[in-house]
């Protein structure tokens, strides 16, 4: 996913960059109440007998079929939530019907989403009573990616379950994501400084004064093109705030409470992380700050789930399936992607689950607001897709953590292509060992497009 400000988002030369990082009106049938026919595949008479069906992609309807759930989550309290692609319809609902069913039945009460820090506190208020149409809210805070039918359900459904009064505990709606800057990002860590510190409120105002001004450009690319002197100059001037904070960490919170300096301190580091990512000019080290960015989203999912409410916070962790698979060779300087990064810390508190299709079609985003169509032809021999999708069910849910030995592991561990496609509709596949990527699987035989707010979009 690209940042949310357009000119960046649909760069297609970051979207090429996006290598291995990266369900329409229409509900899934119902699964044959007949069992498929016998395969003499090993693996696939393994997949028959261990997925798990479920009857629709629909959130809010019956969720009988999620009985299992508790189950497959088990003790873990960060679950991540992928996509094989960010414009497909079923992928948002089923996704949707997880959260639903996460949150009403098992206690998760923090969604943390790959969207920016800043613009996302907009969203959470408006989830928790704030004024306003949540479409126009979306409009405001979301990335364009996420300006669609399905999402807008999701929150409704968040808005309502929070208005509720037999709910006392409250969901949170967060971003991870640093591709953007948001004026509160800068007036948080200000305002903080001016009530506990009133006598370096003068230095930090005056160390960010060119941020503000620059982080309103219109596009990141416009930030990319700014001189490589200027660029240095705003990221050392972001740290020099943030190790302000740090050094006077213990003054500051007897002016306050630990949690004010915490939250104050998050701002500063997202507005430090911006500065990083953005101060790149090259393709080479655009690209080595595209793969740097996944650290920082893991750094501020940790950082959300060690400041959640609660002794044993539970969060859902919704992006891409590159991001979200346990990935542990990838172009980051320790080799780990966002999943990586949060199984290494968290280890079993972490879950990965990524979405798998056999064919169907998607949603692209080239250029904003204007969107398209891209078709999926079925899954080659090569994938792992097409034999998910030779267990003929329409949707189901596998664990691939207990595999057999023999063919059934040797499948999991053979490097095949896994399908991943980018917000412009590249195609991102390449080789996967399944089993180190993925710990649970979400498997949907045909897909459609997500509905875009977009008159322009189409009907999809």
């Amino acid at each position: 996913m690209f940042g949310n400000t357009i000119g960046f988002r649909y760069s297609p030369l970051l979207l090429f960059f996006l290598l291995l990082v990266i369900l329409s009106a229409c509900t899934q049938p119902l699964p044959s109440k007949q069992p498929p026919p016998p395969s003499s595949d090993p693996v696939v008479s393994w997949i028959k007998q261990h997925a798990h069906p479920l009857t629709t992609t629909l959130p809010e309807g019956s969720d009988t079929d999620l009985a299992l759930l508790p189950q497959i989550i088990g003790q873990a309290s960060i679950v991540g939530l992928g996509e094989e692609t960010h414009g497909t319809h079923e992928f948002i609902d089923m996704k949707a019907r997880l959260v639903e069913f996460l949150i009403s039945k098992m206690g998760f009460t923090t969604f943390v989403m790959e969207n920016n820090w800043g613009s996302s506190q907009l969203l959470d208020a408006s989830i928790n009573g704030g004024p306003g149409p949540l479409t126009s809210v979306m409009t405001q805070s979301l990335f364009g990616s996420w300006q669609t039918q399905e999402y807008q359900a999701l929150l409704e459904w968040m808005r309502t379950y929070n208005a509720n009064l037999a709910h006392p505990a409250k969901i949170h709606f967060l971003g991870m994501d640093i591709q953007a800057l948001s004026h509160s990002d800068f007036s948080t860590v200000e305002n903080y400084v001016q009530r506990v510190d009133q006598e370096h409120a003068a230095t930090v105002h005056k160390l960010y004064a060119p941020l503000v001004e620059k982080s309103s450009l219109a596009s990141l690319q416009d930030y990319f093109a700014l001189s490589a002197s200027t660029k240095q100059q705003y990221q050392d001037q972001a740290q020099q705030v943030y190790t302000l904070l740090q050094t006077n960490h213990q003054r500051d919170i007897a002016h306050s409470s630990e949690s004010q300096f915490a939250f104050a301190l998050q701002n500063a580091r997202i507005i430090a992380q911006f500065t990083t990512y953005a101060n790149a000019s090259t393709q080479t080290e655009q690209l080595a700050h595209f793969y740097q960015r996944d650290t920082f989203l893991a750094e501020n999912v940790a950082w959300i789930y060690e400041h959640a409410a609660g002794s044993r916070p539970k969060i859902m962790v919704w992006a891409h399936d590159g991001h979200i698979a346990n990935i542990t060779t990838y172009g980051s300087l320790d080799g780990r992607n966002l999943g990586g990064e949060l199984h290494a810390r968290y280890q079993q508190s972490y879950l990965a689950l990524g979405t798998t299709l056999f064919q169907g079609t998607f949603r692209i985003y080239a250029a904003s607001p204007s969107t398209s169509i891209q078709t999926i032809a079925p899954a080659p021999s090569t994938t792992y897709n097409y034999t998910l999708g030779q267990a003929g069910l329409p949707l189901y849910l596998l664990d691939v953590r207990t595999l057999p030995s023999g063919a059934v592991s040797n499948w999991a561990k053979s490097s095949s292509t896994f399908l991943l496609y980018g917000l412009g509709g590249e195609d991102l596949s390449g080789s996967a060992q399944l089993d180190q990527w993925f710990d649970v699987l979400l498997h949907i035989q045909n897909t459609t497009p997500s509905h875009s707010f977009y008159a322009s979009a189409g009907s999809g």
